[in-house]
Formats: C-alpha cells, structure tokens, sequence
C-alpha cells in the first residue's frame, strides 16, 4: 500500500535513502535534503538544457529553465498540446554525491513529458501547464535509484510584438519522489519561483535581430538570462529559500546542428532542521549540449518524421561542484550523456 509522506513506514524509507547519502544519521539529517534537491535540480537542468537547443524541427515544452529556449517568450496563436521524450544514456562519476568515495556508473533516466500552453485571453500573458515522470537508475549504484513524477503551472508576461522583451514568470511545480519502481513516496515537495527571462538573438556576424514577434527564427546566435527566487516546501523536512541565476548562448550551425551552452549558479538555504542545524548550498552547474537533428529524409519523409517526434541525437556533458556547511556536504560530479530526443506537437 502506498504511504503518505508523514507516515512511519515513509519516514523509515526515507532515512535509509539518507544513510546511503550521508553516513551517520545525525549528519544524514542536515544533508538528506539538500543532497535530494542539488541532485534534482541538476538533473532538471541537464533535461531542460536538451529540450532547450535552439532546434526549429523537433516541438519542445514551452517551459524550461533556460531563457535560450525555442518560443519562450514568444506569444502562440492559439492553444496546443506538446509531448516531449529524452531517452538518455551515460555516466555519472558520483552516483551517491558525496564528498568522497563515490561510485562511479553507468546511468539510465528517461524522462516524460506532456504540456499545454495557451495565450489569456487578449492579455499579453501565456499559461503553461505541465506533467512529467522520470526514472533515475544507477547499474553500480542502486541503492540511490529513484522514481519521480510531478508537473508545473506557469503564468508569463510575453510581448506580442518582441521575442526579445523581458519576460517576467510565475511558476508553481510540485513534484513527488519514489522508491523504485513508483513503489513508496518518500518525500513530496512545492515550489514556488518568480523571476524573468532576457535574450538577446543575433545574426551570424552578431548583430542583433530586428524587434518582431518571432526574431529567433532566423536568428544564428542567442544569448539569455535567467533569474528567479524560489520558496521550496518539503516534507518531510527540510524546506528552503534559494535564489537562481542561469546565463545560457545557443549556436544554430547548420539546418541539422546545434550548440548550446549554459551555467546554472543556485544558492539554497535551509529552514532550521530539527536538530536546530541551519544548512546551506551553493552549487554551479555548466552544461554543453551539441545536437544533431535526423533529416527526414532518412525516416521516409515529412510525414514519417512528425510521427516518430522529429528525433534528435544530443551529447552532453556537464560538471556539478556543491559547496555546503554541512559536513561532508559538498561534493563534485561529473556527468556524461547521449540521448534521442523527440516531441509532437497537437
């Protein structure tokens, strides 16, 4: 039978997932939290950062953390559903996040996603709404496999007539983890963010693209900004305040190549836990992202590639280094993936 986050058998799954993170459970508890969200939020980034190449072919959400993003601050004609997939295979140096000692192994995560957008009316505002569920599995390091599910709502100012505008956003995205597979909830969290996006797109000798509502369609170069506060709450504990700077570029080499490159800066800040321990991280994330696009030729057509999702091929690196005055609490880890993207749009 499924548990509640607060009930005893949760609690019981939840400490044991601490001590494969932390060791004692006195430095467990001043951990546990902050190493479940510096190893969500790296891997959301490391997602976002796939969905977010600056492809014209394959839809992508019109939700990510990346201002760089295809369409985000670009105002649709009317309502529509996407689905998105990344099948992503790689490795990871630091399986465990830990300061020292951890193992390195292959991963597996592919991830689900399915969005509606649509504009408010004939107000300069889109809504967005979102579910995903992903599987993280470890093959040297299954006692940190994880199942997680949740989804986003999010309301954004957008000029009809300026893709480049500021772009100010309110987010609500709750989220839900699990033993494998989807087995026992063993934590639940809501998050609440408000921030802005800024990009600037630019021609292949730099210049930036004349004001229009869709100027990233022909631009070669796009440089944003991402900047947002957020108020986490976890349960159980331990909830936090964090603060989120995210420079991005994108690269559009060829109709079937692309580049992207961004950096994720995070500062979190722990509620008091209740061995009355303030803890807080600072993390910084840089993400390269190249992208092949599978011609449609190759797949029998137009028509046969809008049904397979327009796939694409993405290589990925990125490097995590957390600092924390938790002892023990800073880690670094390095990650290597390849994926097939895809996404249809309805």
């Amino acid at each position: 039978m499924r548990q509640r986050p607060g009930s005893a058998a949760s609690i019981c799954r939840l400490t044991a997932f601490a001590l494969a993170f932390a060791g004692p459970v006195g430095a467990a508890s001043a951990q546990t939290a902050g190493r479940l969200d510096a190893q969500s939020d790296a891997n959301d980034a490391m997602n976002d950062a796939m969905f977010a190449t600056p492809n014209a072919a394959t839809p992508a959400p019109l939700s990510n953390l990346y201002a760089t993003s295809p369409d985000l601050e670009k105002q649709i004609p009317s309502p529509q559903f996407r689905a998105n997939a990344l099948l992503p295979l790689g490795w990871n140096s630091n399986a465990e996040e830990v300061s020292r000692g951890g193992t390195s192994t292959g991963q597996w995560r592919p991830v689900g996603n399915l969005s509606w957008a649509a504009p408010v009316g004939d107000l300069p505002l889109r809504a967005t709404v979102t579910g995903f569920a992903e599987t993280d599995r470890y093959f040297r390091a299954s006692n940190v496999n994880l199942d997680k599910t949740g989804g986003s709502a999010r309301l954004q100012y957008v000029d009809p007539g300026n893709d480049q505008a500021f772009s100010p956003f309110f987010v609500f995205a709750p989220r839900w983890d699990f033993t494998p597979t989807f087995d026992n909830q063993i934590s639940a969290r809501q998050d609440f963010n408000l921030g802005l996006n800024k990009r600037f797109n630019l021609d292949g000798d730099f210049r930036q693209a004349p004001i229009a509502s869709d100027s990233s369609g022909a631009a070669v170069w796009s440089l944003g900004v991402t900047a947002f506060v957020q108020r986490r709450l976890r349960e159980p504990q331990t909830s936090s305040y964090a603060a989120f700077v995210i420079p991005s570029m994108s690269y559009s080499i060829s109709k079937n190549w692309n580049a992207s490159f961004a950096v994720e800066f995070i500062g979190r800040w722990f509620d008091r836990n209740r061995f009355g321990f303030f803890t807080n991280l600072y993390e910084i994330q840089p993400i390269a992202t190249v992208e092949y696009v599978v011609p449609a030729e190759w797949l029998g057509g137009e028509r046969n590639a809008a049904l397979l999702g327009r796939p694409a091929l993405d290589l990925q690196s990125s490097y995590l280094k957390v600092w924390s005055n938790a002892p023990g609490g800073g880690f670094e880890q390095w990650q290597t993936v390849a994926a097939l993207k895809m996404g249809w749009r309805f």
